[in-house]
């Protein structure tokens, strides 16, 4: 039997062999003869379709042949041909796919593509088409469309591996898509890391991923992969409500609400958000509630009442809207019960509650509480009738006696939006008993109707010589008034032995809460004057708390159109703002070139850590539009305690300067500080010792550096009211710029306050941290005149609006005008050096109360814009030397301008400071 056995296997074998060899040698004849014809017909060039159709059997033939077993004979000819064929398998794909058959251009892009792997060619490179990796997109695409899923993301994997570019981001799509479409989620996340690991703030394949864990209900993952998405996009209202739902599933009710208000703030008429933000509301109350439910001190319990009691205000509010679109939603409507149950409204709890028991519409909720009353009513004077009370033998003597009032924060005062109990005892000093009583609390201005709690309590009886203690308990609505409130309570005995009223007279204070707008804003571009494509922005903001109570942790979060990308965080905070006060942010962006709208609309959404204040507001500003170079914030005003007025703020300065500025090319080898000092009350003298002004002077010279004479953006400073420290390095800053550029061009203006050192006389510019005691801290005209000297440069120009005076020794303050003194002998200017100064000796320069500007400053632009930019420096002193003597003669306060230059440089009075056009 063992015998026969190998015999028939080594038969067997030997048949398999030998129609093995049979295979690769028909398979090889075929393929030839295939081929052969493809040559001809390629030859003839009158029939494509049969061509490629030999081509690709011919193809498939050979293939076989590389692979059947006995291949030996065959496979150099097999080789020879496949290496022939294979550039017109690629223009069989290319014809294929112009022919709109995909199945076809499919088949040779497949052989195309699959042909350098076979293994009789890993030892040599066929030369790949240049077209090569748009073939293998092509012929992926086409393998998703005809659903070949696992022939796709070989290809897609393929066009991977080649390191283009073009469409390797729609790779990750199709694949991720594949994926999906098979369910299968381990493969579609490791695809969707990639891609993101590739494609970091592409919010696309983030989204995708949190599809993902939610299919596979991963609760982490999905958390994070939304914190991913909102580390991009801090303001996502995609997946914001969804991380707010987990929140709330999770128990973390006070960062659901965080959340969904703050989407409220954004989309006020959303009612899905309406819906989360009462929920969260009305959770955060409950939670608080439950954990304070064990505490027995009143005074403490006030305490957890006050904390719950501004979130269910909130939440009743809230549910009550929700009610107005969906009276028929039993989820409210059992909110809004619970509402009314803990702030002990019995009347509203118990009908509502009979609403939802009938299946009815909370449209009944006005009527069934009017019939309750009356009901209640009737039973009442019934109750009386049939409980009537025992005809008294002896008279009750009934005394009230409040013993404690006791508020949430302890300052005893009844606060709008916290909680409060009055805590008193009734005691029966007559000899006969007290039966009935009814206990009513009532306010004597009708403050009482701010008070939501029952005003009437059931006092029982009191037997003589003995006496009841009572509490009432009280939430404060937020519309309650600061004032003085005089409270009563009443005892009504049945049979006619009322106490005499108790009074309890407290005062009351309005809600304090910080409250929150944009007082101003302006935008602001970073070259010339308006924000082109391709070019940055800013846009600052003035933001104002006009509330009663410091706004903390002030967050605004930014949210721009598609193709404007942030240059700034997304998120910003301010730490604090005071009732009253302003406090402004530059916000950043990018224009690309591809967006295609006529005005770029900035979202900015504003709240405070006590989430009592918030906005949403949107900024619009046309691509192209004028755009004033100034960002002054001008404030005045005073806070009372609780009483604040708003203060009068404006960003920006207006002035008709401002107008039909001249144009000058940007000029890349000029550079400008700007100072302007108007507020020295930091000296700690008196505000009369303020420059008016001041630092309208340097935002309108600012203008027209960027403007006129061509400065660009970055490399112009201007800094208002600078300290020593700030004066000192920025003149550095301006110093070292020439450093590097011998065709520097460097232009210093200032506007402020000037002293001379009275000892050498020598001439300062004054920061505004400085006083004539120490007036060396300050800048010395040699030493700036030495120090714009220090490079070779092209020229350096000086403007000085300045005020002097040398007051500060005796008790009379600096004047409210502005002067210069400018001692010729001392400090002259270096090198290439100009300066023009506003005045001349001992002459004060007064300030042009009319044009809020220094008339100098004024004057010195308007002779520039009158010209149109297109005067030489010689002329721009004459034209402004003769409108401020003019001008101050009138006032009676002459002052004439001056100029000094370097004694070496004679040809400074030709030159422009406006850049003419490139020829």
């Amino acid at each position: 039997m063992k015998k026969l056995f190998i015999l028939t296997t080594i038969l067997v074998l030997g048949a398999w062999m030998k129609v093995a060899a049979q295979d690769a040698a028909t398979a090889s004849k075929r393929a030839n003869q295939q081929y052969v014809l493809f040559e001809s017909e390629r030859d003839k060039g009158t029939n494509v379709t049969a061509m490629y159709t030999y081509l690709l059997d011919s193809y498939g033939q050979f293939i076989k042949v590389v692979e059947a077993p006995d291949n030996g004979q065959y496979l150099s000819g097999a080789k020879n041909r496949l290496r022939a064929m294979y550039p017109y398998l690629l223009n069989g794909a290319v014809y294929y796919s112009e022919q709109k058959q995909p199945s076809k251009a499919l088949d040779f892009a497949a052989a195309y593509i699959e042909m350098p792997q076979l293994k009789i060619f890993r030892s040599e490179l066929l030369p790949k088409d240049s077209r090569y990796a748009s073939v293998v997109y092509y012929a992926a695409v086409s393998a998703y469309n005809l659903q070949k899923y696992s022939q796709a993301l070989k290809y897609f994997q393929e066009y991977l591996n080649t390191g283009v570019d073009a469409q390797e981001k729609d790779c990750y799509v199709y694949m991720n898509m594949i994926y999906q479409a098979q369910k299968n989620y381990d493969e579609q996340e490791k695809i969707l890391e990639k891609a993101i690991a590739k494609y970091p703030v592409s919010l696309d394949f983030l989204y995708n991923l949190v599809n993902v864990h939610i299919a596979t209900n991963n609760m982490p993952k999905l958390l994070a992969a939304i914190d991913r998405i909102l580390t991009v996009d801090p303001n996502n209202d995609k997946v914001l409500p969804i991380k707010a739902r987990i929140l709330e599933r999770q128990g973390k009710n006070l960062e659901a609400l965080d959340i969904y208000k703050r989407l409220y703030a954004l989309y006020p008429n959303s009612f899905e958000l309406l819906t989360g933000v009462a929920r969260a509301n009305f959770n955060v109350a409950t939670e608080i509630v439950n954990n304070g439910a064990t505490i027995a001190n009143d005074t403490e319990y006030a305490l957890v009442r006050q904390r719950a009691s501004g979130y269910l205000l909130d939440a009743k509010d809230q549910f009550l809207k929700i009610l107005e679109k969906e009276p028929a939603s039993k989820m409210y409507m059992q909110g809004l019960a619970g509402v009314y149950q803990y702030m002990d409204m019995k009347a509203e709890y118990e009908v509502l509650m009979k609403i939802i028991t009938d299946g009815a519409s909370y449209a009944s909720f006005p009527s069934r509480l009017m019939a309750y009353n009356e009901a209640l009513k009737k039973t009442e004077a019934v109750a009386q009738q049939q409980e009537s009370a025992p005809v008294p033998v002896d008279p009750a003597m009934l005394v009230i006696r409040v013993d404690s009032f006791m508020d949430g924060n302890k300052n005893k005062v009844i606060d709008a939006g916290e909680s409060f109990a009055i805590q008193f005892t009734i005691e029966n000093k007559g000899q006969g008993d007290a039966y009935n009583l009814r206990l009513r609390l009532s306010e004597q201005q009708g403050f009482d109707e701010f008070f939501d709690g029952p005003r009437e309590l059931d006092g029982g009886n009191i037997p003589a010589g003995t006496s009841k203690e009572y509490t009432f308990r009280y939430l404060v609505k937020k519309e309650m008034p600061t004032s003085l409130a005089k409270i009563n309570i009443y005892a009504f005995e049945a049979n006619g032995f009322d106490a005499d009223p108790a009074e309890l007279i407290v005062n009351t204070q309005e809600y304090a809460m910080p409250r929150l707008r944009i007082a101003d804003h302006q935008f602001f571009a970073s070259e010339g004057s308006s924000i082109t494509l391709g070019k940055n922005g800013k846009l600052t903001l003035a933001v104002q708390n006009f509330g009663t109570k410091t706004a903390h942790k002030v967050k605004l979060n930014f949210k721009l159109p598609n193709n404007i990308f942030t240059t700034d965080t997304p998120e910003m905070t301010i730490d604090s703002i005071a009732p009253g006060d302003v406090a402004t942010l530059d916000y950043g962006f990018l224009v690309n070139k591809r967006f295609d709208g006529d005005s770029i609309a900035v979202m900015v959404s504003v709240s405070e850590d006590s989430r009592s204040s918030y906005l949403s507001e949107a900024y619009k500003v046309k691509v192209g539009e004028y755009l004033t170079a100034s960002s002054s914030i001008k404030i005045n005003g005073n806070v009372a305690t609780r009483k604040v007025e708003a203060k009068d703020f404006q960003i920006g300065f207006h002035s008709e300067l401002l107008e039909d500025v001249p144009v000058g090319v940007v000029n890349r080898h000029r550079y400008a500080l700007i100072i302007g000092n108007e507020d020295y009350s930091m000296t700690g003298a008196n505000a009369e010792i303020n420059v008016p002004y001041a630092v309208n002077d340097a935002m309108l010279f600012r203008e027209y550096c960027v403007r006129t004479f061509g400065v660009p953006d970055g490399q112009i400073k201007i800094v208002p009211n600078a300290t020593a420290g700030m004066m000192h390095e920025q003149l550095d800053w301006l110093v070292n710029m020439a450093s590097t550029d011998p065709e520097a061009e460097l232009i210093f203006y200032y506007s402020g306050h000037g002293n001379n050192d009275e000892a050498t006389k020598e001439p300062y510019l004054l920061p505004v941290d400085i006083t004539g005691k120490n007036i060396r801290l300050g800048i010395s005209l040699a030493d700036l005149y030495k120090r714009l000297a220090t490079y070779p440069i092209k020229g350096a120009y000086v403007f000085l609006d300045a005020c002097f005076s040398g007051g500060y020794k005796s008790a009379a303050p600096l004047l409210a005008q502005k002067g210069v003194r400018v001692v010729p002998k001392v400090g002259l200017p270096q090198g290439h050096t100009l300066s023009f100064s506003s005045s001349s000796g001992d002459q004060t320069s007064s300030v042009y109360h009319a044009k809020k500007q220094g008339y100098y400053t004024y004057f010195l632009i308007k002779a520039i814009k009158d010209a149109k930019g297109d005067l030489t420096m010689k002329q721009l002193f004459e034209k402004t030397n003769a409108e401020v003597k003019k001008a101050t003669a009138l006032i009676g306060k002459m002052q004439e301008p001056q100029y000094m230059a370097s004694p070496t440089w004679t040809d400074w009075t030709d030159i422009k400071l406006k850049t003419p056009p490139l020829e």
